[in-house]
């Protein structure tokens, strides 16, 4: 091969192994699959995002959501939640701000196991202030929600879908109530 098209060849392996590593994924199976590895399960709205709309993952965000309705790991009196979206992730999420979402996260770096993300170095990115609400004195706890996470807007796109796992999630809690 010749000494030119080497590195040109190497760049065209080394991409198409990184893609490899993105974060794809197609939500599906049944509400089970993302409850039972989940830490909390909500329904939501965005009121926060401090996403800076580049579009892109390397970016540390907060998104604020308050809780319409929970379904699994938060105690009664909580209304609001903190979450990453898959900050310096190729699993990064968009939020927007106004929207509802059925919401599954994990607590720490503690995601799905079928979960392949590409991680990137935040290079040369100044950090982000506070956003308003966040005592530095006593932060409440930063979730992980990055896509392929199970969670999902609430659209028409998702009617059905939603629909279904709300009725399954109301009787899983109705049911661990119980026990």
């Amino acid at each position: 091969m010749p000494t030119l098209i080497r590195p040109f060849v190497f760049v065209l392996l080394f991409m198409s192994g990184a893609h490899s590593l993105a974060c794809e994924c197609r939500i599906s199976g049944h509400v089970s699959k993302y409850l039972k590895t989940a830490d909390i399960v909500f329904l939501g709205k965005v009121i926060f995002t401090d996403d800076d709309g580049t579009g892109t993952f390397a970016q540390k965000t907060l998104v604020h959501f308050e809780v319409e309705e929970a379904f699994k790991g938060l105690a009664a009196g909580v209304h609001d939640v903190w979450a990453d979206p898959g900050s310096f992730t190729s699993c990064y999420a968009e939020y927007r701000r106004g929207e509802r979402y059925l919401v599954f996260a994990y607590r720490g770096a503690k995601l799905p196991g079928d979960t392949a993300a590409m991680t990137i170095a935040p290079a040369g990115r100044s950090p982000k202030p506070l956003p308003p609400g966040i005592d530095a004195a006593n932060p409440p706890i930063i979730y992980a929600a990055p896509e392929c996470t199970g969670t999902l807007p609430v659209n028409e796109q998702t009617q059905k879908r939603v629909g279904a796992w709300l009725k399954d999630l109301r009787d899983y809690k109705k049911h661990a109530g119980k026990s």
